[in-house]
């Protein structure tokens, strides 16, 4: 099937490819939520040489503010205004004409400009002039059929809620219905994006988190928990941790291609050991991302300075990207597919997130963190990724308790750190207590951080 893009890489991605070509598209959401941001950005990213695009406008805003307002974003083209963007009024024979005058038009100007794609904004004013429900869905259908037969893929723009899109007909008419909507939190206003329907079209369900900047639409979609075939024939190939002690508690290192998780209390060490796992990394010319939600990069980079190593030069040569959010900023949709993209981006073989009860603060839905965590590692397991994440623990050190809202089931390797009092000194330990499909030594070892680096005796 032949694919129309929305201009926006993720939705398209979400769609299986685009818009089906020739499809009549409900974009709905209640005002303010981004419907006509949405359909602008649309048809400016689909201008190509000679073809055409067709915005009509009805009973809603006044062309000129549509015009204006839409020209504070970068995707809008002025030199394309008129000439391959073209704006008409339906308004005006709607209002005083009706329907049957209105179709007149719109086929005028089907015949006058042959468009690729043409937008209704909105559909919601047909209704208002028609009531008789089976009139409209007649008119709806109608309009439909005539313009799929020019070979226009439609974009039907309209203000309902989810609760009125089950009952209008103009839904059953439409190939699919994208639905813009937003929630009230405390911080910001976040803004969703769905896909209640699409014929022929794999699309992914779900909400997307979206953002709208300068540049129009950003969509965020999100993670998709799967279980997905582990494959531990590759767990045979280890890769070092930095730390030569833990690499022989661990029989050679960690698996290549798994998920560590390092939990213990604040101050046992665990910022250390994944700065060790990334240093021997990076030495070897691998390619890792660093994530930090507690640390800036100059705190890091200061860090390292402190266990002898001055890490600026593979910053530089882009070998080692340090990527740092505060917590209190956390939107975690968008950072984890940001994550996602700077890693596919930049070829990471490595990817250490410090630490991951940050994802927690930035969630109020304590189940849908636990499938965020299960998804992030899910998908980097897949895509070959060597993952180290920390977790800071409080209370109990027994390992069933090791975690909150058990996450710890997603870790393919397990390391505990603990404080003891020794003779009224406070010392760091160190315990592997898992590794799946590997063997490894369950003694509890001391954890050594001085200016050398991390070191276990």
């Amino acid at each position: 099937m032949d694919r129309v893009s929305t201009g926006i890489v993720a939705l398209d991605k979400i769609l299986d490819g685009g818009l089906p070509k020739s499809s009549t598209i409900l974009l709905v959401g209640r005002p303010g939520t981004g419907k006509t941001i949405l359909a602008h950005q649309m048809m400016f990213k689909n201008v190509e040489n000679q073809n055409k695009l067709l915005y009509l406008s009805t009973l809603a805003e006044p062309q000129i503010k549509i015009m204006k307002y839409q020209q504070q974003f970068s995707f809008f083209n002025t030199d394309k205004v008129s000439k391959n963007v073209i704006y008409k009024d339906l308004g005006g024979v709607l209002r005083k004409q009706g329907s049957t005058q209105t179709m007149k038009l719109i086929e005028s100007f089907l015949k006058e400009y042959q468009p690729e794609m043409v937008f209704i904004d909105t559909i919601k004013a047909f209704s208002d002039i028609i009531p008789d429900s089976i009139e409209f869905r007649e008119f709806i259908l109608d309009l439909s059929v005539r313009l799929t037969t020019w070979g226009c893929t439609t974009i039907l723009l309209g203000e309902y809620s989810e609760q009125d899109i089950e009952i209008r007909p103009e839904s059953a008419i439409a190939d699919g219905i994208i639905y813009l909507y937003g929630t009230e939190e405390k911080r910001q206003q976040k803004r969703y994006l769905r896909i209640l329907k699409m014929r022929g079209t794999n699309h992914f369900n779900g909400e997307a988190v979206f953002k709208i900047s300068n540049d129009g639409i950003s969509v965020f979609p999100r993670l998709n928990p799967m279980v997905i075939k582990q494959d531990y024939i590759q767990y045979s190939i280890k890769v070092p941790t930095g730390v030569s002690k833990l690499d022989e508690l661990m029989e050679g290192g960690i698996p290549l291609a798994s998920t560590t998780l390092i939990t213990g209390p604040s101050g046992s060490g665990k910022t250390m050991v994944a700065l060790s796992f990334a240093l021997v990394a990076i030495r070897s010319g691998i390619k890792t991302v660093f994530v930090s939600f507690e640390e800036n990069p100059l705190q890091i980079i200061n860090n390292f300075m402190q266990i002898g190593n001055d890490i600026r030069p593979y910053i530089d040569q882009g070998i080692l990207h340090i990527v740092y959010v505060s917590p209190v900023e956390l939107d975690v949709d968008e950072h984890v597919y940001r994550i996602q993209e700077l890693v596919r981006e930049i070829g990471a073989q490595r990817l250490i997130i410090d630490s991951i009860s940050s994802f927690e603060i930035g969630m109020s839905d304590k189940v849908k963190y636990t499938d965020y965590i299960w998804a992030l590692t899910d998908y980097f397991k897949a895509n070959g990724i060597t993952v180290l994440l920390t977790h800071e623990m409080h209370g109990s050190l027994n390992p069933s308790a090791m975690t909150k809202h058990g996450i710890s089931f997603v870790a393919d390797n397990l390391l505990l750190l603990s404080f003891k009092e020794d003779g009224g000194t406070l010392k760091r330990y160190l315990r592997v207590v898992k590794m799946r499909g590997s063997c490894h030594s369950t003694e509890l070892k001391e954890l050594i951080v001085n200016k050398n680096g991390v070191l276990i005796r």
